[in-house]
Order: structure tokens, then sequence, then C-alpha cells
């Protein structure tokens, strides 16, 4: 009897050790499936840059000194007060549709980033909730051309005779854009 418990207590660690192998496996071949980030893939033709731009910072007004009451006064000094910039909530309603272009009485304030490729520059303006290329400055011999994929998602391909420069404008916590030069022909 207690030989067939040592054959027993075998069996099972020799299956515990074949189950975590083959966990630990096909766990590392599965997590960059369920992960966040996208595979990597390495192609001689092509180069990647990620460039993330910070978020302009509010300069924060100076408060003015506060005048000493005088004991002769009758009605205190206030100091004086600096106007604040209020943005009016978005419209949510079904009805109203967003424009393409900003209505003249209304400028765009949203910070304008220059994103900068082989193939030329673009200028891409950024809020959480909308991007819109401003211009494209393509070098001589290339052709621009953007396709909207969302709102917060932009492609621009600036196309020469042997080289593309790719950029993806996105918003993902901030702004950002991804440069893909493809080389080739």
């Amino acid at each position: 009897m207690g030989r067939s418990w040592r054959f027993v207590v075998a069996w099972l660690s020799a299956a515990v050790a074949a189950v975590t192998v083959s966990w630990l496996g096909v766990r590392v071949g599965i997590a960059p499936a369920i992960t966040d980030e996208a595979p990597v893939a390495i192609d001689v033709n092509r180069r990647y840059t990620e460039v993330r731009f910070g978020l302009p910072d509010p300069t924060p007004t100076p408060a003015a000194p506060r005048p000493k009451p005088s004991r002769t006064s009758a009605r205190p000094t206030r100091p004086p007060t600096t106007p604040t910039r209020t943005r009016p909530a978005p419209s949510r309603s079904a009805s109203v549709s967003p424009s393409a272009s900003p209505s003249p009485s209304a400028p765009d304030r949203r910070p304008r980033y220059r994103v900068n490729a082989e193939g030329g520059d673009v200028i891409v303006a950024y809020s959480p909730t909308r991007i819109d290329v401003v211009d494209t400055e393509p070098l001589p011999g290339y052709v621009a051309s953007m396709t909207r994929r969302s709102n917060t998602l932009v492609v621009v391909r600036l196309a020469g005779p042997s080289h593309a420069s790719v950029v993806t404008a996105y918003w993902d916590d901030g702004p950002g854009a991804q440069i893909v030069e493809e080389y080739g022909g």
C-alpha cells in the first residue's frame, strides 16, 4: 500500500508540473493579445516615431497686492479682480451637428502643435473631444491627403515618389501623434 501512494504522489506532482509549464507558456504567448499595447512589428522599410505633447500650462495671474485699509476710509477697499474666462459647455443635443469650421464669432482656442515629418509638416488643433488638421505643408513633390477615423483620430499621408510620411494625430489622455516613415518603391 505504501508503494502505491508513492506512485500517486509522483504522478500528481508530474501532472501539476506539466500544467504549470503549459500555463506559463500559453500565458507568455497570449499576453500580447490581451494587453492594451499593440504588438511591435519590425519592418526595415518603415520607421516609427511616437510624439506626446504637453498640455499648455495655464499661467496663473499673480495676485494683486492687497492695499492696507486706511482708518479714515468709511468703505473698505477691495483688490481689483481679474476677469476669468469660462468656456461654454458643448451642446449635446442630437439636432445640432458640429460644424467643420468654427464660426467667426468664436475663435478656436485649442492648442495647436506642429508635427514634423520627412514629407512635410502637419499643424493639428487638439482637444479631448475633437482633433482637426489646421494646415499641411508638404515638401515639393509630396501630396497631402487626410482621413478622419473618429473625432479624436486623424490620419494625414504625405506621399512622394519613393517615400511617404503617415502622421496619425490622436488624443489619449493628452495630445499625441505617431509618425511612420515608409521607404522604398
